[in-house]
């Protein structure tokens, strides 16, 4: 788990981090309030987080690339540093289960419609504790194959939908407001804020002053995958009936019909999404560890990533079991929970780091 990454791996990690969960959320979120200026509050939501993006990557270069923990505990006071630390890894044992419970709801509600949830929950999670126990080189190695793996399906679905795809239902443009476009990218902006998984991830970057711009590369490399389903979704179905879809990108994509050779292609682009939402988990599930190993300063994190594992699942599987409960969660407290550890966790280190510089100054 010591080996170290790349810039451009670790950019595409930040892509591969924020996609899987916007593809399934966010075209029925934004279009909500921005309908067919979706892509301006996309673009909008993308201009708040490269900020974000640029937090985070100060604070690491200010650090250097130490763990985030413990350099709070330097500039501040070991006790401060572990209280943090049990809130931040509350906030990642939460937002991992609620990753978990959306692949595995997805799951139940198009693949493995008989198969029992805690079947599926265990499965993902043993599969995903192998993943991480590889450690985030191979984690990063095999992003960068499923990355380019999206290339594939661009043309594929650009071609077979070209005769089902519409321009005029991207018109009007600016015709919302920009409070209806800044209530359309709250989600997207929160979905984006994962970038702050940098903070974990700094002491595995080979050049983590060059954080901010992992993070704005990511950031970038997200935002032009999610405006191509986007826009491509908003030109098969209008702005109107993806508000009548769960999930419009994969019944785009379920539509595509070439001559008598080539149909059904959903499945492999379902495929492909569930690769990805494998990493993305995997991903949440060693950063998790990664806090739970500063914040108890415990040498080896390898004997508890399977507790931990375990823990997420049971959460998984008891406190998100209702889906009406979850969807209130992402509609109502998702996005406040991610702002405060996300932007002002990353905001307030830089605060106290200043602060240090002074009274050194001073002293």
């Amino acid at each position: 788990m010591n080996g170290k990454i790349g810039t451009t791996q670790a950019a595409m990690l930040v892509a591969s981090i924020i996609l899987p969960t916007a593809v399934i959320v966010l075209p029925l979120s934004i279009s909500s309030y921005a309908e067919q200026d979706s892509p301006l509050a996309l673009l909008l939501s993308a201009l708040a987080g490269l900020g974000i993006a640029a937090i985070v990557g100060t604070a690491i270069r200010h650090n250097k690339g130490a763990p985030f923990l413990d350099w709070i505990g330097e500039k501040s006071s070991p006790l401060i540093a572990t209280i943090l630390g049990l809130f931040m890894l509350q906030f990642y044992l939460d937002a991992t289960s609620v990753i978990l419970r959306e692949f595995v709801n997805f799951i139940k509600d198009y693949v493995l419609i008989n198969t029992p949830v805690t079947v599926m929950t265990l499965l993902i999670v043993f599969i995903s504790i192998y993943i991480v126990r590889q450690g985030l080189e191979a984690i990063a190695r095999v992003n960068i194959l499923v990355i380019l793996l999206f290339l594939f399906f661009v043309p594929l679905a650009i071609f077979g939908l070209s005769n089902e795809m519409n321009v005029h239902h991207l018109l009007p443009v600016f015709d919302h407001s920009l409070a209806e476009l800044t209530l359309g990218s709250t989600a997207s902006v929160a979905l984006i804020s994962e970038v702050s998984v940098l903070l974990f991830l700094a002491p595995y970057l080979k050049n983590p002053q060059k954080a901010r711009i992992i993070g704005w590369t990511g950031i970038l490399l997200f935002l032009g995958m999610m405006m191509f389903v986007l826009v491509l979704t908003l030109m098969v179905f209008g702005a109107d009936l993806i508000k009548l879809s769960a999930y419009p990108g994969f019944l785009a994509i379920s539509i595509v019909h070439i001559g008598n050779f080539v149909e059904n292609l959903d499945i492999l682009f379902i495929s492909y999404w569930v690769l990805s939402f494998y990493l993305k988990f995997s991903i949440f599930l060693f950063v998790t560890v990664e806090c739970f190993k500063q914040t108890f300063r415990v040498n080896s994190s390898k004997p508890f990533i399977g507790a931990l594992g375990l823990v997420i699942a049971l959460e998984c599987l008891y406190t998100w079991q209702s889906s009406s409960k979850l969807n209130l969660y992402n509609k109502e407290g998702h996005f406040l929970v991610f702002y405060l550890f996300n932007v002002f966790v990353p905001l307030g280190a830089l605060l106290l780091n200043r602060l240090h510089k002074s009274g050194s100054k001073r002293g």
